[in-house]
């Protein structure tokens, strides 16, 4: 088996998809090719290191109460409609108001759940972003705890110039930066050092959607203890994931921001 035919059925090999012929060849050559067994080796350990790591959030207060107040008043629209005695041969009034009900829910809902999923995207993706650094041994592409190293470092290479500084004063030296990929674009990763725990501070523009004013949310629940915290300011977007508790991490941000 060469490489390139090990590379196309290995996530089928992982998943113990392949038949016993093809997983014994899949197998040997794993054991006959360091490379391949490296790259098997390093997708084994980041499926393992984001298994079960689905981000939970909670729905707005405001949603329940506005979900009531929708369902109160189609029940009091169906109770007029019942006083009016109107009689239609297929019976549409009855199924009207709860038609109409549900429409009405989901036109408040869905957006919401909508957000929350693609947030909830991203989320794993900076997360992913995090733990592959720490696997393959690519930490930083410029090492230095100098700013003025490290900022002139990304000239030329994005788009825009991310803020770095320099927080060893306040127990989180900067250890350097690279460059990243994340929803499609290249993005500044500042990597941060907080006793023996590193975080990843990723940070892009913002999008035109993006709420202009400074917004901070926590994020928690990946099995393996990682904490995000994600905020707009001053045109950019910032995540801040590492396995520090939450208190530091935010701790952290507050710093940056």
């Amino acid at each position: 088996m060469s490489c390139k035919e090990a590379e196309e059925v290995i996530h089928g090999y992982l998943d113990s998809e392949l038949d016993v012929v093809r997983s014994l060849a899949v197998e040997q050559h794993l054991k006959d090719c360091p490379g391949c067994g490296r790259a098997y080796r390093e997708r084994q350990s980041l499926r393992t290191a984001i298994a079960g790591g689905a981000l939970y959030f909670e729905a707005p207060k405001g949603l329940e109460r506005r979900v009531r107040l929708v369902v109160r008043q189609a029940g009091r629209a169906g109770d007029r409609a019942e006083g009016r005695r109107w009689r239609w041969n297929w019976g549409w009034p009855g199924l009207m108001v709860p038609l109409t009900a549900a429409v009405l829910v989901m036109v408040l809902a869905l957006p919401l759940v909508m957000r929350h999923a693609a947030e909830d995207r991203l989320a794993e993706e900076i997360a992913s972003g995090h733990v592959r650094s720490l696997m393959v041994d690519h930490l930083t592409d410029v090492a230095s705890s100098d700013q003025h190293t490290v900022k002139p470092w990304f000239d030329g290479k994005l788009d825009f110039a991310p803020p770095v500084n320099n927080l060893a004063d306040h127990g989180f030296p900067l250890v350097g930066g690279r460059l990243d990929y994340v929803q499609g674009r290249p993005v500044a990763a500042l990597v941060y050092q907080r006793n023996k725990h590193f975080i990843n501070l990723f940070i892009w523009p913002a999008s035109s959607s993006s709420n202009a004013a400074e917004s901070v949310a926590v994020r928690q629940g990946y099995s393996q203890g990682y904490n995000l915290v994600h905020w707009n300011a001053s045109g950019m977007t910032f995540w801040a994931v590492s396995d520090l508790n939450r208190a530091e991490l935010e701790g952290f941000a507050q710093l940056i921001r």
